[in-house]
């Protein structure tokens, strides 16, 4: 599978997760990485990142078959959760979670720029840990003056607290059983049972007026529906503006 270089969004590699081998991507033989956030990868080209800490890669991913996994360097793949069919999340641990926190040395004196990162089990035993150096991402992202730095968080250059994101985000759709509009490998999304083509869709935000009469979905939780006539105000979805999609006539 091809993941990329979380901070950079650049030099990908090819991974096979059972061996840890790997193998860099030309550039001409890549495919586009597409928007950040890990999270919602499981649909896209590139389904992961790596990053490199003291000469050890650590890695996160969508398998092929819709798991969401961590590799830590030298160890196992650790399953974090499972995409359904109809695109609901199941966790393979309910009480996974993730800590971030500021590294301390033996004798509790802090340890400036380091943070560590604990994935604990629902038993509350450590799967994984490691201190690092965070400051070095917390850096460049003061330093990004791109177009791009205002709706990019530290996630998008720390590795770590983008890993605690997503398993906090997948924790809340595995509780809540929000379904958020997501597209295959063929192009299409599964809305209501149906398969339809993202050409067919339509978008509109809240406070637009309905462009075409009919049945339109909430995009970040495909639970919730109505059906609006042309012309008419989308309204707010639970006291918040939302994106709706349009899916079908009646």
């Amino acid at each position: 599978m091809y993941i990329y270089k979380h901070h950079t969004s650049s030099d990908v590699i090819d991974l096979d997760p059972d061996t840890g081998r790997w193998a860099p991507v030309a550039d001409a033989d890549r495919p586009l990485v597409g928007a950040l956030g890990v999270t919602y990868r499981d649909t896209y080209p590139i389904r992961g990142s790596y990053t490199e800490e003291d000469g050890k890669r650590y890695c996160m991913y969508w398998t092929k078959d819709r798991q969401f996994e961590f590799l830590p360097a030298n160890q196992r793949p650790i399953l974090i959760c499972r995409r359904s069919p109809d695109g609901s999340t199941k966790m393979n641990d309910l009480g996974i979670r993730c800590t971030t926190e500021p590294a301390k040395y033996s004798d509790g004196r802090l340890r400036q720029g380091f943070s560590k990162f604990k994935l604990v089990d629902g038993a509350g035993h450590a799967l994984f840990e490691l201190t690092y150096n965070s400051d070095v991402y917390l850096q460049m992202a003061g330093a990004d003056f791109t177009s791009a730095s205002g709706f990019e968080d530290l996630g998008d250059w720390d590795f770590f607290v983008a890993l605690k994101n997503a398993i906090d985000t997948l924790t809340d759709e595995a509780s809540t059983g929000r379904i958020e509009l997501r597209f295959s490998d063929d192009d299409t999304a599964l809305i209501h049972g149906e398969r339809i083509s993202r050409d067919d869709l339509l978008y509109a935000e809240s406070g637009s007026q309905c462009t075409r009469a009919g049945i339109w979905a909430v995009a970040d939780d495909l639970r919730h529906f109505a059906r609006f006539n042309q012309g008419e105000k989308l309204p707010r979805h639970q006291e918040r503006d939302v994106q709706w999609v349009w899916c079908r006539d009646r």
